[in-house]
């Protein structure tokens, strides 16, 4: 960083300070952290050689290359994106010139076109530096507070970037065409012998991959003998040469990287045309079909590709090998993101002897970026010398996995990373020969069914990571059978990832760290099984952190799948007290499918008690997916209610005879249908409609036969229809929806009723009027065990654990004015007044506070974004907050502060919100994406209501020190990130958030309130500005 024109960009958008000092997050070449970008920073084969990286998430986000005092060549431009592309670590080029700054994508390649070879790609944007309104423009979109607030993915330059296009991504897609196209060259007609000829094929892109990685760091081409060419594409021009190159890298490398169990067969498959393909794949030639043979601009460089990004790719052979037992298996994807933000919070602060284990390693994607962590935490500031890699190769890292393609897979990956890993110079062909991995450190197992190596359980492990299958993968023999008896046998239904879990605290011993993917619905279920599973290990593995990854489930989180996630954390540091555990979710952002940022702040998670979570399960959902008052109110009902099973059974309403589910229709067994059905009308799901049925619109019964009947005394009137579909059948988006019919009916699968033919005919509209309101909205959305994982569905034993007052009994004014309340809202379904007067007639029954009021009532919007999980719904998420929203926000941050101050009544809280957001580069109107809500304690004691006012926006100047500022916060870099800030000082709070509408709601003016309550702020004179 040594040019005039570098720090003046860096400085103008804040990436380097006015005393000169890189900001947090900033790494320049001469700083020791560098050496783990090497190809970044001093790789000559590469030829970046950057001068700086910023990371926000802890995830490059900006390379910045200076071209110092003259202009670049058109050449040097098109190599750096070129590097840029291929090294694939961040999704943005600067390329600061002596009069402007240039930004290129590093996500996409562009295509072959008729431009001469040396000429540059076109830059997304560029910004002269002699104009004070462009450096403006660049600060707004690209500088460091725009970066750090996720910001830049919605500007104009963000906008542009996909990772779609990332380097992987474009490397396993032309992979997996190269794959398609050996694999019916020969026209396999049988399934075994399509299996053989992708395995051939998988071998030789295999050896091609390898090869060519040697070739481009340099390495092959000392050693290489007469009879191979020097150049790839050469060796593959004809079956000789392949032959010979394939005898080299046998002799020179182990077993396990190049097994050729049937050499005839090999040399039988590869033929001409083969090696056609491979030589397309190798010269840049697309083997995608819709591509069309177009040629690549930026050739793959193996010199440059991080091998971690190499090992996903290689998830894919493990995946499409024997493609029928791969699922079986329950092989799948992990995105090397994905990686990343699972061994963060392991690796902090651990030892750099610790020995690591996946127990379902699969392709090794785990433990390739564990090795990486371990070599570099072993090697500090110096270069990592060949002893030092083998050694934490042959003696740290251990894997299980029941496929043993798979598990070569995994090998071949930890000797690319060794490779690269190893700074020595290779002076010896026998500096290329490792020792066998598989059955020494990789071994094939069943990990759930059968007796692991000693090698594996002879002693615990420092750490266990992985990301284990979520369907049964087991085989003869099977997993074991739960015994109440043994602990160790616990797990819930269908969950065969738990199982892996709990070998993994085996595994751990009583200090080790874990850190896994899982499957969340079973850490949310309220299943026996599930409760017990969750319950041991929580307390067995505390202190434990659960973050919740279900929000992105439709995102493309997996590539393959849509299953909810769950990170499961436990002894690591970023988890709490062992009496508490700490929860929370990564949020849905609308660029997730397309930037793959996590975002995970302080913000997102929150600690609570561990005792609370085992005694009262269904707080756990309400803390990881609301906060922890929303678990309060969950104890509360869970503690105080009878379950609506409990109510009814009271009442003498029983199971099959007077409550169930509908007629099933479809199934392989089929029984007449009863002759009395024939009299009844039919509701289903395009007829019903909330409080009241229409009984002129119903359908006509006319199946002679059905796959289920149903007693004929659970069909008769008064009768409530209870759906078990969260949709538009509502009466507002995002409540649950309840009718009643007078008369008898007929109703499918889709309903489960309640016939109050022998009970008070009143109390079916009670209940109505309670499965209608906003109360029951927020328990099937904090507290049941569905909606927002896997499907929004209310099945009968979840509508059944609804928490409801005995039916009847209580206040009888209360009674009625739910009745009344629920009559009028039948009358006008669509009526938000009507709805809200039904709300707090509920709300009364219950006798619920005045913030569980709040909570309740602002609980079906939540549930609208848990049931309707589409983007153009989700999008509601991330509006701008109005006026009457902030006013809202800030007024119950002030009810709930002055609550407690006026015990004293000498002073009370007053806000004070912006007619503007922050949303300019300029701090008086903001920073991108931001806005701020001052707090300030004023003299005298609290009035009736909340003092809240509009500010001069001139007052955010105040905020432009100190967010251009350091702002060093004593947190974890993977959640270093500033979307949300408490600045203190000493009478007032500046509360800075996204310009998103679902940080500016009631219920989160509660929680805000009880952060700054337990941040002792009103208790200090002396406080500091701090995030």
């Amino acid at each position: 960083m040594t040019s005039a024109a570098f720090k003046q960009a860096l400085e103008a958008t804040g990436y380097i300070g006015s005393n000169g000092r890189p900001a947090p997050g900033l790494v320049s070449a001469d700083d020791p952290r560098a050496a783990r970008m090497r190809a970044v920073f001093s790789d000559d084969r590469v030829g970046l050689n950057a001068d700086a990286v910023f990371s926000a998430q802890n995830a490059p986000a900006s390379i910045f290359k200076d071209a110092g005092d003259a202009e670049p060549s058109e050449a040097d431009l098109r190599h750096w994106q070129e590097a840029a592309w291929n090294v694939g670590v961040a999704p943005l080029l600067w390329i600061v010139t002596p009069t402007d700054v240039r930004l290129y994508d590093c996500y996409e390649s562009p295509g072959q076109t008729d431009a001469q070879p040396d000429q540059a790609p076109r830059p997304l944007d560029s910004f002269v530096l002699d104009s004070l309104d462009r450096l403006r423009a660049l600060d707004a979109q690209c500088g460091r507070i725009a970066t750090e607030t996720g910001a830049f993915w919605s500007s104009a330059i963000g906008s542009k970037i996909n990772r779609r296009h990332r380097v992987d991504r474009e490397l396993l897609a032309e992979i997996s065409a190269l794959e398609d196209r050996l694999t019916v060259l020969g026209e396999p007609q049988t399934d075994h012998a399509s299996a053989h000829a992708r395995d051939i094929a998988q071998r030789f892109i295999g050896r091609c991959i390898f090869t060519w990685y040697l070739l481009d760091r340099g390495i092959a081409q000392p050693f290489l003998p007469s009879s191979v060419p020097a150049d790839l594409s050469a060796m593959f021009a004809t079956p000789a040469n392949a032959f010979a190159l394939f005898d080299w890298l046998r002799t020179t490398f182990n077993g396990d990287l190049f097994p050729m169990d049937d050499p005839g067969a090999e040399r039988e498959q590869l033929t001409p045309q083969h090696l056609e393909l491979i030589r397309d794949f190798v010269e840049g030639r697309s083997l995608i079909p819709e591509r069309h043979g177009q040629g690549r601009l930026f050739r793959f460089r193996f010199n440059a590709i991080p091998v971690d990004l190499v090992s996903s790719i290689y998830q894919q052979f493990a995946r499409t090998s024997a493609a029928d037992e791969a699922r079986s298996q329950g092989l799948h994807y992990t995105p090397v993101e994905l990686v990343h933000l699972t061994l963060d919070p392991v690796f902090e602060g651990l030892a750099a002897d610790a020995r690591v284990v996946d127990p379902a390693c699969g392709s090794g994607a785990f433990l390739v970026e564990a090795f990486r962590r371990l070599v570099w935490r072993a090697s500090g500031s110096k270069p990592a010398g060949r002893q030092l890699v083998r050694h934490i190769l042959y003696n740290q890292l251990f894997g299980i996995d029941i496929n043993r393609a798979a598990l070569g897979i995994a090998a071949f990956s930890l000797y690319l990373a060794a490779l690269e890993l190893d700074e020595e110079p290779v002076t010896h062909i026998g500096d290329l020969k490792f020792d066998h991995l598989i059955d020494t450190t990789l071994f094939e197992a069943d990990s759930l069914g059968g007796d692991l190596p000693a090698q594996i359980t002879s002693q615990t492990f420092d750490a266990v990571v992985g990301n284990p299958p979520w369907t049964f993968v087991t085989k003869d023999g099977g997993a074991q059978k739960r015994r109440e008896s043994d602990a160790a046998t616990l797990r819930p239904r269908r969950s065969p990832d738990q199982a892996f879990l709990a070998l993994g605290a085996d595994l751990a011993g009583e200090t080790g760290r874990v850190g896994m993917v899982m499957k969340a619905t079973p850490f949310f279920s309220k299943d026996i099984h599930a409760v017990a599973a969750r319950t041991h290990l929580l307390e067995r593995l505390s202190p434990v952190a659960l973050i919740n990854l279900s929000y992105l489930r439709r995102e493309d989180l997996f590539p393959d799948a849509v299953g909810p996630a769950l990170l499961f954390f436990a002894r690591c540091a970023l988890g709490p007290e062992a009496d508490r555990l700490l929860v929370g979710s990564i949020p849905w952002t609308p660029d997730f499918r397309r930037t793959g940022v996590f975002h995970l702040g302080p913000g997102e998670i929150r600690s609570v008690p561990l005792k609370r979570v085992l005694a009262t399960p269904p707080f756990l959902k309400a803390a990881t997916f609301g906060t922890v008052r929303d678990g309060w109110l969950i104890e509360r009902l869970e503690r105080e209610f009878p379950t609506l099973d409990e109510a009814l059974t009271k009442l003498g309403i029983e199971r099959r005879v007077n409550r169930g589910q509908g007629f099933k229709v479809q199934g392989r067994e089929q029984t007449a249908s009863p002759e009395d059905y024939a009299d009844l009308a039919v509701v289903t799901p395009d007829n019903f409609t909330p409080f009241r049925l229409d009984a002129s619109k119903l359908d006509e019964f006319t199946h002679k036969t059905l796959h289920r009947i149903r007693s004929r005394s659970i069909f008769r009137g008064p009768l409530l229809l209870c759906s078990k579909v969260g949709s538009d059948a509502g009466a507002q988006r995002g409540r649950y929806s309840a009718a009643v019919s007078r008369d008898d009916v007929l109703y499918t699968q889709g309903y489960f009723g309640v016939s109050f033919a022998d009970a008070d005919p009143r109390l079916a509209y009670l209940l109505s009027g309670i499965l209608n309101s906003s109360l029951t909205a927020f328990q099937f959305a904090l507290g049941g065990p569905t909606w927002g994982l896997e499907r929004p569905t209310v099945e009968p034993h979840d509508l059944l654990s609804l928490r409801i007052p005995f039916l009847g009994e209580g206040d009888p004014t209360a009674i009625d004015a739910v009745i009344k309340a629920e009559k009028q809202a039948a009358n006008a379904p669509a009526n938000a007044s009507s709805l809200s007067q039904l709300d707090d007639a509920v709300f009364e029954l219950y006798a619920l506070e005045p913030d569980e009021q709040t909570l309740a009532r602002e609980s079906v919007s939540r549930a609208r974004y848990l049931i309707f999980e589409n983007r153009s719904e989700r999008i509601g998420l991330v509006a701008p907050p109005d006026a009457q929203s902030l006013r809202g926000y800030a007024g119950q941050v002030t009810r709930t502060v002055d609550a407690y101050l006026r015990a004293r009544g000498a002073r009370h809280l007053e806000a004070v919100i912006y007619p503007v957001r922050l949303s300019k580069g300029d701090l008086a109107a903001g920073i991108p994406g931001i806005t701020a809500v001052r707090f300030v304690m004023a003299p005298g004691g609290p009035g009736e209501e909340p003092v809240v006012r509009e500010g001069d926006p001139a007052e955010l100047q105040a905020l432009s020190a100190l967010l251009r500022g350091q702002l060093e916060a004593d947190i974890p870099p993977y959640l270093n990130e500033r979307r949300q800030m408490r600045l203190y000082g000493n009478e007032d709070l500046f509360i800075l958030k996204p310009t998103e509408i679902r940080y500016w709601t009631r219920t989160a003016g509660l929680n805000d309130a009880d952060i700054i309550l337990a941040d002792h702020w009103l208790r200090r004179r002396d406080v500091v500005a701090h995030a």
